[in-house]
């Protein structure tokens, strides 16, 4: 009996053995029209409802919500203005009024949309796509 024990110990100790041997893996891939992504490696699309992204390529441009009466403007006289604690918020003279400034989302930095070229690792045991980046060739 302790025999059998000891096979069965040994079939559970290989099997673990092969579970953690799995590595995670990159690849690229594209997005397509649909926002499904194709891998390089393989030809049917993954839906988008099916793969999960890295937060900072769900960026909108501008990545400020302006409020009603307020708005993009022109700085007029006040030119420079005083910023606090780097935040972004600041002030202007009364005669400009109460405003927000857009922020604009750099261009390398847009939301992921479709023909980008991304990224792909493949995590929990090469189970789950997460996009990690939109990939550009280094002359662009």
């Amino acid at each position: 009996m302790a025999e059998g024990i000891s096979k069965l110990a040994q079939v559970i100790a290989d099997r673990i053995a092969a579970q953690t041997e799995r590595h995670d893996e990159l690849e690229l891939g594209t997005i397509q029209d649909d926002m499904s992504l194709k891998l390089d490696k393989f030809n049917i699309p993954i839906p988008k409802s099916e793969y999960l992204i890295c937060r900072s390529l769900t960026l909108k441009n501008p990545m400020t919500k302006t409020v009603e009466g307020q708005g993009t403007h022109p700085h007029g006289p006040s030119g420079e203005h005083t910023q606090e604690g780097g935040s972004g918020a600041h002030t202007h003279p009364e005669t400009e009024g109460a405003h927000v400034h857009d922020v604009i989302c750099p261009p390398e930095l847009k939301a992921l949309k479709a023909g980008d070229r991304v990224l792909v690792a493949w995590v929990n045991g090469g189970v789950d796509p997460v996009i990690i980046d939109v990939v550009v060739n280094i002359d662009a």
